[in-house]
């Protein structure tokens, strides 16, 4: 877990008022488990009821599930992206025709406060077979002067075992979320020298891990 994310001067101030809030209720929780000898011993072997225990929990809580509330935006305000969205990719590739080839793209994500991670799988428009996926590296969510928050992330990209046209490879992609259509439009360039477009919309929350 890491407070990247997290708005400087709210944490700092958040830091130094949270042991003062925590430790009374840290003394009253010690005092009720001490007259009880199993939570007794687990406390004694995880420190699960001081002031840090308490501390490090109300943290794990807001990392995986208090973030996506607004009562925490003062603390750390960037999109819920998780889920499964659906669309298009152009590339500059082209087809025999000249015309640019165009692929069914699917983007699955994965996010709480401290780290974002993003599936991605690739097809024929008419087709559910799976030509290629990639998985990001290095991910960085940020939000510009605008008020649009920008996707910035390297990939790695796979092929499937009989697609022997193509070839492994590494990339760049750089997207902006729409939040009001839950929407994310943005370009990615390969060490292939290709590049190309992808827009993909929101269409569930449950990860499928395929096209």
């Amino acid at each position: 877990m890491n407070f990247k994310y997290y708005k400087t001067s709210s944490l700092v101030t958040f830091l130094l008022i949270l042991p003062i809030l925590v430790n009374p209720l840290s003394k009253y929780l010690l005092t009720l488990i001490s007259k009880n000898v199993l939570l007794s011993q687990i406390n004694n072997y995880l420190d699960t009821f001081s002031t840090l225990g308490l501390i490090t929990i109300i943290f794990l809580f807001i990392n995986y599930i208090g973030w996506k509330f607004i009562v925490f935006k003062w603390l750390i305000n960037i999109p819920n992206l998780n889920g499964r969205y659906e669309g298009i990719l152009i590339s500059s590739f082209e087809n025999p025709d000249g015309t640019k080839v165009r692929k069914k793209c699917v983007m699955e994500i994965k996010q709480n406060a401290s780290s974002i991670h993003i599936h991605s799988y690739f097809g024929g428009i008419e087709s559910s077979e799976n030509t290629s996926s990639s998985y990001s590296l290095s991910e960085h969510l940020c939000e510009e002067n605008d008020g649009i928050f920008k996707l910035y992330y390297i990939f790695t990209n796979e092929t499937e075992i009989l697609q022997t046209q193509l070839n492994n490879h590494i990339g760049t992609s750089k997207f902006r979320y729409y939040e009001d259509i839950k929407t994310l439009k943005g370009d990615y360039y390969n060490q292939r020298k290709n590049n190309g477009t992808i827009e993909v919309v929101f269409q569930q929350k449950k990860l499928l891990g395929r096209l």
